[in-house]
């Protein structure tokens, strides 16, 4: 099945899908965790005001960490580095900026930054897997090749398109899609929209401040290492054993490690007060 990156033209404006579900997993990011909060005796107004340098810290450490993966790209077309609508956000880039965007203000306003990372964890997976249908309808973070029976298609002008055509060979002059691929991006939404209501079940149950932002990094962490195998647009960079693990499977791991070990060391201190 083929996907297109535009949703419609409106006169000389073009609305992207990937621009459209970005918006769509901040707005529905930011109603969950006020309506969360709510319900945990926080007032909105503050989920409302950190989500501001959130949003902004996101954006600005997606599309860094993405330009600083393909600086080649932006060095032969610089006016691109501003086009976010069309895509090109890393997540992990997004998830450093809005962690460090977040603890900024809420330092400064002497708000209890574990105990507020909560609040936002649940609703931060589910406003990636949002965004990860962006990512399908705009054809980036494809999988592999495979002849599976829903194995996806991306049309010409696609990274998926581009990356078969001029890259390696796979497909030819006068094909109009890539081969079909894994449709990694569903993969991983739907990962991400199951670690939403394990966070949404398990947030009465917490038992210290940060539990729930750490089991998203040991969740998140697995996931992301095991769909990252299926991907092709990210290259190994490291071989362990004979195996080829990418930047994103690495910080996956590191992510998955530091969570756990948090996660152990949090029970135990919490077990030792009890």
């Amino acid at each position: 099945m083929p996907v297109h990156p535009i949703l419609f033209r409106f006169g000389p404006m073009t609305i992207y899908s990937y621009g459209v579900c970005v918006a769509l997993a901040f707005l529905l990011g930011i109603v969950t965790t006020a309506a969360r909060a709510r319900r945990y005796g926080w007032p909105p107004e503050c989920i409302y005001d950190t989500s501001i340098y959130v949003i902004f810290g996101a954006l600005i450490g997606s599309r860094m960490f993405y330009i600083a993966q393909n600086m080649q790209e932006f060095i032969a077309s610089p006016l691109d580095i501003v086009m976010v609508w069309k895509g090109g956000l890393e997540y992990y880039g997004g998830v450093i900026g809005a962690i460090l965007a977040a603890v900024l203000y809420l330092k400064k306003n002497r708000i209890n930054v574990l105990e507020c990372f909560d609040l936002f964890t649940p609703s931060l997976a589910l406003a990636h897997a949002i965004g990860r249908i962006g990512c399908f309808f705009n054809g980036c973070c494809f999988g592999g090749v495979c002849a599976l029976p829903w194995a996806v298609v991306f049309p010409e002008g696609s990274p998926a398109y581009e990356c078969h055509f001029y890259e390696k060979g796979i497909i030819g002059p006068g094909q109009i899609y890539s081969a079909p691929v894994h449709p990694t991006q569903i993969y991983e939404s739907l990962i991400e929209l199951g670690i939403f209501f394990i966070l949404s079940l398990c947030f009465s149950r917490k038992r210290f401040q940060g539990q729930i932002f750490w089991l998203y990094f040991v969740l998140y962490g697995a996931g992301r290492f095991l769909v990252e195998f299926l991907r092709a647009d990210n290259p190994a960079v490291v071989r362990i054993g004979g195996c080829g693990l990418s930047s994103p499977q690495m910080i996956s791991l590191a992510m998955l490690i530091v969570g756990a070990a948090i996660l152990i060391y949090g029970g135990r201190r919490k077990c030792g007060r009890d």
